[in-house]
């Protein structure tokens, strides 16, 4: 009576294959979170990791959860602290600043100066208003001495009996009047040199005014913020805080998947080498038969 045919490797479930190896996954998730939890002492303070509970996720699995405690040394503490006091201090003066400085900043610069009124004219309406000014100083001095020397240029006629327009007077009168052109000329020619060297100068002073001016208005934009930058810049540093990253470990997850493919994959083999063996058993059954068959006959015939 011959063996029965060999079975077929069961098919493993891939749902139940996917499971094992998410749990293996977060087991292993799990495990390398708590190596990797390693409380810390140092000079600044501690920092120490404890379990406070648990979190199951939407596959059923449950993992623990841990909280982070860091606690500074005294000193460090002092320290944060008067930062904290420092800061809070500092914040009504910050928001004052920051609204300076909103409004400071949208403000538009005004160049209407007291410098704008030369600087509108220009160097050569400078310059003639300035010679004009010089010539009628000096015009101021000379009129009365030449008015004086003509008075005694009279008297001096006169006194020697020279009659009026006569040629003697004439020509008196001539030189006079030549001599006061060439004067006035002269205060002209200097009130005309030192009034355009005069307008220059102005015309430069009103563009220094000008350019000081719009400088101050600017520092005024900005010194608001710079104040406000410089009032963060003066904020204490942060204390060297107590936690060190320690070296992480890492676990490899359990090959689930793997495994079972690779305990399927025998199984089927298993299963092929008893089928080959099977149909061997019957090949040699089979040949067997053929030759009593055949024997028989022949004794018969």
């Amino acid at each position: 009576m011959g063996k029965s045919a060999p079975s077929m490797p069961a098919v493993p479930s891939a749902s139940q294959t996917a499971a094992a190896q998410g749990q293996a996954n977060t087991s292993s998730a799990a495990s390398q979170a708590v190596m990797n939890f390693v409380n810390q002492n140092t000079p600044y303070g501690a920092t120490k990791y404890d379990q406070t509970g648990s979190y199951t996720n939407p596959q059923g699995d449950t993992v623990p959860t841990f909280t982070q405690t860091t606690s500074l040394s005294p000193m460090g503490q002092a320290i944060l602290g008067g930062e904290q006091n420092v800061s809070a201090t500092l914040i009504p003066t910050a928001e004052n600043l920051a609204q300076q400085t909103s409004a400071a900043t949208t403000k538009p610069l005004d160049f209407n100066t007291p410098f704008s009124s030369y600087l509108s004219q220009g160097p050569q309406q400078l310059d003639q208003k300035t010679t004009d000014a010089l010539y009628h100083q000096q015009k101021s001095f000379l009129d009365p001495q030449w008015q004086d020397q003509d008075q005694k240029l009279q008297d001096q006629l006169s006194r020697q009996g020279i009659a009026v327009g006569s040629d003697a007077y004439n020509n008196a009168e001539r030189q006079l009047a030549s001599s006061r052109t060439q004067a006035y000329q002269s205060a002209m020619d200097s009130a005309t040199g030192a009034g355009s060297a005069a307008a220059s100068n102005l015309f430069g002073l009103a563009q220094a005014g000008q350019n000081q001016n719009i400088q101050q208005q600017q520092l005024a934009a900005t010194q608001p913020l710079s104040l406000l930058s410089a009032l963060y810049g003066a904020t204490p540093a942060t204390p060297t805080q107590p936690i060190a990253t320690p070296g992480q470990t890492a676990i490899a997850p359990t090959d689930v998947v793997g495994a079972q493919a690779a305990a399927n994959n025998a199984a089927m083999a298993q299963y092929q080498a008893q089928v080959s063996a099977q149909n061997a058993n019957t090949g040699a059954l089979g040949g067997i038969a053929g030759a009593g068959i055949g024997a028989a006959g022949m004794y018969f015939f």
